[in-house]
């Protein structure tokens, strides 16, 4: 289930983790051009077709500080309410433990990330 499979950030309950993204619906001109940034597997997006326009539909699978979807917003239509600040400081937080196991895991399951 997509829940689960974002339900943790490095081991962290994204549930309490305040980041993602806001769309003015004023600015919004309903391109689309979200909807098919952000990843397939998050889906943090829908399309409202009678209003047409893009719509935050699941807020929690946003990956924690990515803003491609703003970045990439023609018309400044997104806006995160939270700053990147937070986001480094609850990056302090994690236990290397956590990245280590976490970039091993990577690793093995992606061999040609090592470089020799």
């Amino acid at each position: 289930m997509a829940e689960d499979m974002f339900s943790k950030w490095h081991g962290l309950d994204r549930k309490k983790i305040n980041w993602g993204p806001v769309i003015d619906p004023n600015k919004c001109t309903g391109c689309g051009l979200c909807v098919v940034t952000c990843r397939e597997k998050r889906n943090v997006f829908g399309y409202d077709p009678v209003n047409k326009k893009a719509v935050v539909l699941f807020q929690e699978r946003c990956m924690v500080g990515c803003n491609n979807c703003q970045v990439g917003c023609l018309w400044n239509a997104i806006t995160f309410e939270t700053d990147e600040e937070y986001i480094r400081n609850l990056a302090k937080t994690i236990p290397p433990e956590q990245i280590q196991k976490e970039l091993k895991a990577k690793l093995e399951a992606n061999p040609d990330l090592v470089i020799e």
